[in-house]
């Protein structure tokens, strides 16, 4: 019987497949036999097209961070919501992203800070450097809500984006830990309630 022809692979598809891989398995545990097997590739294709296991692994996050973390981020900067609306909703979508049964479990970037002790110096660079955009982006969002009054004037708001960029690596994890999910959400409560309200306005004698 003659043989079929070779199957061609989309390269935005198997980067996807990729992405899946290391997300799961994080760098270290992921085998580029894990790579080819869910890329449908062969490794000379594989490499041809990506370059090497840390070449992948960097295209992997950049795809993941512009992907399905960058709406979430793009919603952060530019709603005209309330700020603790738009915050909630934020927080609430890395919850539901990280508990999403048909992904891995966890945030891919917090998963890569978390691995960043046996990585490449220059995948930890990488990963920090989108913690570091997520940061910035609750930075823009908290200095514009100072700007339009949503807080009080003398409020640190870069104090407060540090705080609020930390509780998402805190959410991721707990997440990925299996915590309950009222717990989940409790914490989010709670990091809501470090933001300072507007300041009431002064009454008339």
């Amino acid at each position: 019987m003659a043989r079929g022809r070779p199957r061609k692979t989309d390269p935005e598809a198997a980067l996807q497949d990729i992405v899946r891989v290391f997300w799961e398995k994080g760098f270290e545990g992921a085998s580029l036999s894990d790579l080819t097997a869910a890329s449908g590739m062969a490794k000379p294709g594989l490499y041809a097209a990506f370059g090497d296991k840390q070449a992948m692994y960097a295209k992997a996050l950049t795809h993941y961070f512009n992907g399905i973390s960058g709406s979430p981020l793009a919603d952060l900067v530019n709603s005209s919501d309330p700020l603790r609306d738009v915050l909630r909703r934020y927080f609430v979508s890395i919850v539901e992203t990280a508990r999403d049964p048909t992904t891995p479990s966890g945030c891919f970037v917090v998963n890569s800070l978390i691995e960043s002790g046996s990585m490449p110096a220059a995948l930890v660079a990488l990963s920090r450097e989108f913690d570091r955009r997520r940061r910035d982006a609750f930075r823009t969002r908290l200095r514009a809500a100072q700007q339009a009054g949503e807080l009080a004037p003398g409020t640190d708001a870069d104090a407060l984006a540090d705080f609020f960029s930390s509780q998402v690596l805190a959410l991721a994890v707990m997440v990925r830990a299996d915590t309950e999910f009222d717990a989940v959400m409790r914490t989010i409560d709670v990091a809501l309630s470090a933001l300072p309200g507007r300041p009431a306005p002064d009454r008339p004698d």
